[in-house]
């Protein structure tokens, strides 16, 4: 375990040590920037948490690692809340560990939950980031695990994930419930498997109902805004579609600037638009809120019924345009 502590994290960042115990537990009245500091700082001074010092206020000896990636996703902050929430009702407390790639604290972490005799394990991983290879071992502690996204690290562990496949037919499918039928899609430039499978599944679909698509390329929002803009001049288009909040904040961009009132669709890759966006987005999106208490309800019950080795699919949530 490492022999860093709060006190350490407090005085690097500035802050009190009840704000960054409150920061690692996830409570709703630390700001985002804030908890990413902390979580951030926790990952690089290999921290893991003293339950004698971070946790001597908690009365319950029950407790639940959770694993999250450092990072000021809507999302993740959504997940940690809920799961506090939702752990505190059944009588659990949650300990909020940062994912990093950085084994040697991974080891620390995964030694830190043995000797507190911790009851299940959530690891929440951004499907982007490489697997950690010390997760294989962690199996080796006896509890159930269950991995939110990303890769599985090793087999006899639950599955939560994404199914970005039926999430991309959603939207084609609501695109073309409106009666579409020349859309333009903007896709992530940079390659990845995630855009190739939103890529496929969203053309399978509108080529299936007899549509037209044509489909773009844009690495950023700017790219994304003047790809709409040179578009909506043509006049060619009655519905946009866009595979990330980058390229859907760039479209909206465009459209504003415009006289021209199209359709904007997309899916959220941040667990819900920006609030700058207005309601006249239609997109999809996987809640935060919603996963936590999937993930924390099968959880539970696994510890309960040592249910064997299982894979979910996560809710996927409509957000539709009040245009």
């Amino acid at each position: 375990m490492s022999d860093t502590t709060l006190h350490k994290i407090a005085a690097a960042l500035g802050l009190s040590i009840s704000t960054v115990s409150r920061a690692l537990k996830g409570h709703p009245d630390i700001s985002v920037q804030t908890k990413k500091k902390v979580l951030t700082a926790a990952a690089k001074l290999n921290y893991s948490p003293n339950p004698n010092t971070v946790y001597n206020a908690v009365r319950s000896s029950h407790f639940i690692a959770l694993f999250i990636p450092v990072t000021p996703s809507t999302y993740f902050q959504e997940f940690i809340h809920t799961a506090n929430q939702l752990a505190e009702h059944a009588d659990y407390s949650i300990l909020v560990l940062p994912l990093t790639n950085n084994t040697v604290s991974t080891t620390a972490q995964i030694k830190f939950c043995k000797q507190n005799k911790v009851h299940g394990i959530i690891i929440c991983q951004d499907p982007l980031q490489p697997t950690n290879p010390k997760f294989k071992k962690i199996k080796e502690l006896g509890v159930p695990v269950i991995v939110v996204n990303g890769t599985v690290p090793s087999t006899g562990i639950h599955y939560f994930k994404e199914d970005i496949e039926s999430m991309a037919g959603m939207v084609a499918s609501k695109i073309v419930e409106q009666n579409k039928h020349q859309i333009l899609a903007i896709f992530d430039e940079a390659p990845s498997v995630k855009t190739e499978q939103i890529l496929n599944a969203f053309i399978d679909k509108v080529a299936a109902l007899e549509k037209n698509v044509a489909v773009v390329y844009a690495a950023s929002t700017p790219e994304s805004k003047n790809i709409c803009t040179s578009a909506i001049a043509e006049a060619k288009y009655d519905a946009i579609f866009c595979m990330n909040d980058a390229l859907l904040i760039g479209a909206w961009q465009a459209l504003e600037a415009s006289a021209q009132k199209i359709p904007l669709f997309g899916i959220s890759d941040g667990g819900g638009l920006p609030a700058i966006l207005p309601q006249t987005v239609s997109y999809a999106h996987y809640s935060g809120i919603q996963s936590a208490k999937e993930t924390l309800s099968w959880l539970l019950r696994v510890m309960q019924e040592k249910t064997p080795p299982t894979e979910h699919t996560l809710t996927m949530i409509w957000h539709q345009s009040k245009a």
